[in-house]
């Protein structure tokens, strides 16, 4: 593999798997009791996007990449869950999530927070399915509605070789004339 293509696909994948940890932060946030930090966000980007270097190598289909970011899901919401509540990540529990259940209660999946992780799998499945195709669609709708980026090109102005017979007739000829004419604007002669 060239080394220019590595860096271009994985600017790519970086770029995917952070879209889709977005889609996770965003609903994991909508449930959470603390909103996750940056720094988890950046974890989950970086967990994330190891599973995409791997797993994107070859064309998918819908279910298997809803497989996979079902289950990457799993660990998103503890990496954004661990981001937010330091106790959590120590002991892991969180005061938040009582009431749902032992496994609801060491993950920290309440019902609305898996029902959220969820959502954020089936977008970022589609995002990853159909959205590279989308993202060229849109580029190429962009590019034939915006004007070009170099200007048009003026229409050619007549050539002094088309005016150079008129202007030669009018010009008399002196000593020293030669049969090509001075280039420049052709010289008119003074109206009699």
């Amino acid at each position: 593999m060239r080394p220019a293509h590595g860096t271009l696909r994985l600017l790519r994948t970086a770029s995917l798997a952070a879209a889709c940890t977005g889609l996770s932060w965003i609903g994991h946030d909508l449930w959470a009791a603390e909103p996750a930090a940056p720094g988890g966000f950046a974890l989950a980007t970086a967990f994330l996007t190891a599973v995409l270097w791997r797993f994107t190598r070859v064309m998918r289909g819908f279910g298997d990449i809803f497989a996979v970011m079902a289950a990457a899901q799993a660990v998103l919401h503890l990496v954004l869950q661990g981001s937010s509540d330091p106790s959590f990540a120590a002991f892991g529990t969180g005061a938040d999530h009582t009431g749902h259940g032992l496994l609801a209660h060491a993950l920290g999946f309440a019902p609305g927070m898996l029902l959220a992780h969820l959502w954020a799998a089936l977008l970022a499945s589609a995002l990853l399915a159909h959205g590279e195709s989308a993202l060229w669609s849109l580029a190429a709708l962009l590019a034939r509605a915006l004007p070009p980026a170099h200007p048009r090109a003026l229409p050619p102005c007549p050539s002094p070789a088309v005016r150079a017979p008129a202007a030669a007739a009018a010009v008399p000829a002196g000593p020293g004339s030669r049969a090509h004419p001075p280039r420049g604007p052709p010289a008119f002669a003074p109206a009699a």
